[in-house]
């Protein structure tokens, strides 16, 4: 059967849509249009598929009609209603996804429509984008930082019977093919599974014969949508199918492109569409593709880039001069809506409730709208006594038009008539027309492709100079020092003796110690073997190994112990067992397993933060049950548990091997003959344990201990850290060579000068050379938290160029990114609290922000994985009694206790699989689970590095810098992160420096030192927010700005206001929104 299809709409749950997207309405305007077949659109959105179960049921094989109850009888809200209720609509599965992510250097911004034949495929899709952290809530059409590649792999696990379309590919901003983040080819989007892709979504703004000049789109069906913000504009771009009526039926269609099935497509003359042409909207430039390069793509007006519209960019990737040598070409039929004929001949808006009125006597009259546009034929029309109207019809029907081209965000605007024409009816529908004479038909391309041929290939020949990157090729032979600044290869050169480097932000330091450790093993002889080179972070270890395989070959890299003082502490450990009352096969337990045990012992559960916070202190200050003062019998009983149980707390990885170091004198020569260079990074942040480990280590005044770090960088005091062990270090070390790096690659100078200004007293003196920027710090005063956050994520959607249509509709931006913006991954938010973040990730759902909240949970603290991983240490130490109680609740242990024999045989993949198989096999699809496989799979059968690894994260380790998202951490957690842009937020007293309660009072010292943490990541853009009131753990508090803040140079500051306004009814800020 022949029939029209619409697969590309909205519901009401999208942003900047209309209230009536509903089924009941959908279904009316289906039928008012003549469309058979409508998308459901935002297929995603969990909201919208209740409501979409609720009202329709099965129809033909993967179709979905209207529920009888629901359907519209003479509803009387609509007025002048034609039912036209003998004819058929149907519903199909589909949903429009926005991705944005960075892909070969380039931020890449993509809209793809994907159909589903059930429900059932649909929420395997809606938990793969969840289980993957997706907001697919706050949206209907949700915005990921996922690559399509990535995307169209999650819709085709979701059955093979998906359809996955690239939508409006032509779009300048949200498309793959478009001007502003799209790519050259679909292949380059897809990659290998470009297969996958039959079709490709023409959008409102190109027509079929733009697209056949494009060789690289001939195997690919073209069809269009109409993208619908509202049941009005249904049909305003369509397909025209001849098949049987169901899901199987129109995906074959598509994917053959067979003209006897595909019949076409109904568009809107591309040039309505409101990216069509290039040009400024402010400005009033519109500009065809040859006057924009004659301008270099640079405004008249305001010397700015131009909005490089779908013409521009259709001809930039064309290879063909005439359309019809593509082959395969299926019918298009160009249309005006009947409203804005209508309106057009009577001279009032088509919104108005006259051209409504007319409208639905006309359809009562003749018909459905598309049929009256399309198959009518003009003496029927006429019959019906519409003269004029059938000659409109016709003039639209021949392309003999008048047209004003759409550009940057503005429609275009199409006449069948002229001015005086439309005066001579007299605002007559119905009279005769005697002469008209119509326009003539338009050229498909109305300039001079041949001139735009020949200045794009002059300017191909003249690259821009100053986009030229000149690039050194490595010779086996290059001197390591080649490129360190003079401060630095002072640095790296240090041989033998205590060195202290100060280095501070920016400064390169990673840099010089893995040019130092190098220079070592390749100029000075040292034997990879005996060097150990010590992090903080599992995260800084990793680095350090990355920069020094830039050097050297990883098997030498191999050989070097790079690690943090917890995996050296578990080295000394595993080495001298024995010695511990421990078993082999132990296990190293976390705070929430401590606090289970001291509640077990006894202790009283209000008191049990404290005394685990006490129990901490001890061990960090070295100090055995003999010498604890306070709750020493507890301390006692904890420790004899931990022996009893074979386990170790954290704090014990440097407790224990510092005791032991002292009291047996082999351990400590033994790691001095290994370890004859020992290197310290982070160094400020060394406690009282850590530092004793060191000095233990390497006792004598001449040792071949090279420590760096900087003063104004300590913030962790809360964990024992203290800045005196730098002075400590001079005076126990006194040959100590010190170094200052004062050059730094990472802050621009107003940013050194102004986070100087935080913390010193006299910035002279201490001020860091950085590059030279114009741009100030910006200084926002908001008046409420929510203000806050609706400046922070305004601005990160200003500054990205828009995130969707809404952000350039609404005026957030005018759709260029920043030049210095590249990627969502280029902001980071800093609080001082956790407690800060709800309200800032509101705001990134409410404008549809992809964020990653760091340190919060981890994926081993996620169900089920959690519950694997407790499993698996229990059968390596099956003396954990508390945990077998605990495990017992949620499995039976005779289940698993068959694993135990092939704990130490199998890879720890095939532990974990057999695991999921016996106890959480329902869960076997989730993310949480492929990522704790792929995790696996770095060990093979090495279970205890497995499990310890995976003891020894910290919060940081949880950042994915390679994730298309807002980061959003604690001050703390930020610490050697860098980033173009930086919003602190909550900079208030009380917050900055933090006071809010009285027995959480900081050290006024050290909060500054945070601040200047937080401002030192700034690479580019550094913005400093407060906020006149906050509400925070359940109370309001009134604050002032942070005195920090005085401090600083106003110079160097700009100062901005932000009022939170409350947001307009959805269809009062809308409705000009959806047109």
């Amino acid at each position: 059967m022949k029939f029209i299809a619409d697969f590309h709409i909205h519901s009401h749950f999208s942003i900047a849509t209309s209230k009536q997207l509903i089924p009941e309405y959908l279904d009316y305007w289906a039928r008012l249009k003549g469309i058979t077949v409508i998308g459901t659109g935002d297929f995603t959105h969990p909201g919208w598929i209740k409501e979409l179960k609720e009202k329709l049921e099965p129809a033909e094989q993967g179709l979905f009609k209207l529920k009888k109850e629901f359907i519209l009888q003479n509803f009387t809200n609509l007025g002048n209603l034609v039912s036209f209720s003998d004819r058929q609509v149907r519903f199909i599965l589909t949903s429009e996804i926005s991705s944005i992510y960075k892909k070969n250097g380039k931020v890449r911004k993509v809209h793809n429509v994907i159909f589903a034949p059930d429900f059932e495929t649909v929420e395997k899709i809606q938990q793969s984008l969840i289980n993957i952290g997706g907001n697919i809530t706050s949206d209907g059409r949700p915005i990921l930082g996922l690559d399509s590649k990535n995307l169209l792999e999650i819709a085709l696990n979701a059955s093979e019977n998906i359809f996955f379309v690239p939508a409006h590919v032509w779009t300048p901003w949200f498309s793959v093919l478009g001007a502003k983040s799209g790519f050259d080819s679909i292949e380059e989007c897809y990659e290998d599974l470009t297969k996958y892709i039959y079709a490709v979504e023409t959008g409102l703004s190109s027509d079929p014969p733009m697209n056949w000049i494009c060789s690289i789109l001939d195997k690919f069906t073209l069809i269009s949508n109409s993208d619908a913000h509202s049941p009005e504009k249904l049909g305003r771009n369509a397909n025209i199918f001849d098949t049987e009526l169901s899901y199987n039926s129109i995906v074959n269609a598509l994917k053959t492109g067979n003209p006897e099935q595909c019949l076409g497509t109904i568009d809107l003359f591309p040039q309505e569409g409101k990216y069509h042409y290039d040009g400024h909207r402010k400005c009033g430039i519109l500009w065809n593709p040859v006057e924009t390069l004659q301008h270099k793509g640079i405004c008249s007006k305001c010397g700015k880039q131009v909005t490089v519209g779908v013409m521009n960019r259709v001809v930039q990737l064309s290879d063909r001069e005439d359309f019809r040598e593509r082959k395969n070409r299926l019918p298009f039929y160009s249309i005006i809506p009947l409203k804005e004929l209508l309106s057009e001949i009577k001279g009032v808006g088509p919104n108005s409730k006259k051209i409504d009125k007319i409208y639905h006597s006309v359809l009562n009259k003749i018909g459905p709208e598309l049929e009256i546009l399309l198959n009518k034929p003009i003496e029927e029309i006429k019959k019906n006594g519409n003269d004029i109207l059938a000659e409109a019809i016709r003039r639209m029907r021949k392309g003999e038009i008048y047209i004003k081209e759409g550009f940057d965000g503005e429609f275009g605007i199409i006449k069948v008539f002229k001015e005086e024409e439309i005066q001579s009816f007299a605002g007559s529908l119905f009279k005769d027309i005697f002469e008209i004479k119509p326009p003539a038909k338009r050229k498909l391309i109305n300039f001079d492709l041949e001139e735009y041929r020949r200045l794009q290939n002059i300017q191909k020949e003249k690259p821009d100079e100053e986009n030229k990157v000149v690039s050194k090729i490595k010779s086996e032979n290059q001197d390591l020092l080649e490129h360190l600044n003079p401060e630095q290869k002072k640095a790296v050169e240090h041989f033998s003796d205590p060195a202290l480097i100060i280095a501070g932000p920016g400064t390169g330091k990673t840099r010089v110690i893995a040019v130092r450790i190098a220079n070592l093993i390749i100029n000075k002889k040292v034997n990879p073997g005996n060097i150990l080179a010590v992090t903080f972070t599992n995260k800084a270890a990793n680095e350090m190994k990355q920069r020094l395989e830039l050097f050297l070959e990883k098997e030498i890299v191999s050989q070097l112990q790079v690690c943090t003082f917890h995996a050296f502490g578990y080295k000394i450990i595993t080495d001298y067992l024995d010695k511990t009352n421990r078993r082999k096969n132990f296990t190293i337990i976390d705070e929430d397993y401590k606090r289970i045990l001291l509640q077990r012992i006894g202790c009283d559960k209000k008191q049990i933060k404290k005394i685990s916070e006490s129990i901490t202190g001890n061990k960090q200050n070295l100090k055995t049950a003999e010498a604890i003062n306070e709750n020493s019998e507890i301390f006692q009983r904890y420790e004899e548990i931990l022996k009893e149980q074979n386990l170790f707390d954290l704090d014990d990885l440097i407790y224990l091997p510092v005791l032991f170091i002292k009291k047996y004198p082999e351990i400590p020569t033994h790691y001095r003959n290994q370890f004859q260079w020992i290197m310290v990074d982070e160094f400020q942040d060394v406690n009282f344990a850590q530092y004793q480990m060191i000095r233990k280590l390497m006792p004598e005044n001449d040792s071949n201990l090279y420590v760096i770090g900087d003063p104004n960088q300590a913030i962790y005091g809360f964990r024992g850290a203290d800045v005196k062990f730098i002075r400590s270090f001079i005076n126990d070390y006194p040959k100590t060579k010190i170094y200052r790096l004062r050059k730094s690659y990472r802050c621009p100078k107003n940013v050194l000068k102004a986070s100087d200004n935080v913390i010193q007293k006299n910035s002279e003196k201490r001020f860091l050379d950085g590059f030279q920027s114009d741009l100030k710090i910006n200084i926002s005063e908001n008046s409420s938290d929510k203000s806050e956050a609706e400046f922070v994520a305004r601005t990160i959607e200003r500054m990205m160029g828009g995130l969707r249509f809404f952000s350039m509709d609404s005026q957030i931006t005018e759709g260029n990114e920043d030049a210095e913006i590249k990627s969502l991954s280029d902001f980071v938010v800093l609080c001082r609290i956790k407690a800060q973040m709800k309200v800032l990730e509101k705001a990134f759902k409410d404008h549809s922000i992809p964020y990653q909240k760091v340190g919060t949970e981890t994926l081993f603290n996620k169900e089920p994985v959690k519950s694997i991983i407790e499993i698996i240490s229990f059968l390596r130490n099956p003396e954990q009694t508390f945990l077998k109680e605990k495990l017992s609740q949620k499995i039976k242990i005779n289940e698993i206790e068959f694993l135990k024999n092939k704990i130490s045989a199998e890879s720890v993949k095939d532990i974990i699989q057999s695991i999921i198989e016996k106890c959480f096999e329902k869960e076997n699809d989730k993310d949480e689970i492929k990522e704790l496989i792929a995790f696996s799979e770095n060990y093979g059968s090495n279970i205890d590095e497995f499990l310890k690894n995976i003891s020894l994260g910290t919060e940081i380790d949880t950042f994915q810098p390679e994730l298309e998202k807002v980061t959003l951490m604690t001050l703390h957690a930020a610490k050697g992160l860098e980033f173009q842009c930086v919003f602190i937020v909550g900079c208030e007293d009380g917050l900055l420096p933090y006071s809010l309660f009285e027995t959480q009072k900081s050290d006024l010292e050290e909060e500054k030192r945070l601040l200047y943490v937080g401002m030192t990541r700034a690479k580019k853009y550094l913005y400093l927010t407060h906020a006149k009131k906050r509400f925070i753990m359940g109370k309001e508090y009134k604050q002032v700005r942070s005195p920090f803040l005085n401090r600083i140079e106003k110079e160097l500051i700009e100062f901005s206001k932000s009022e939170y306004k409350k947001k307009k009814e959805k269809d009062d800020l809308q409705i000009r929104l959806f047109e």
